[in-house]
């Protein structure tokens, strides 16, 4: 499980093209993760 200033790092960088969208689909490519 990632960290959380991991996790604040990505927000950060995807809020201004992602704000108030909406994400329909999402494949993970890791079967070893949750």
């Amino acid at each position: 499980m990632p960290e959380l200033p991991e996790v604040e790092t990505v927000m950060r960088g995807l809020a201004p093209v992602m704000q108030g969208q909406m994400i329909a689909q999402a494949h993970v490519n890791r079967p070893d993760l949750r």
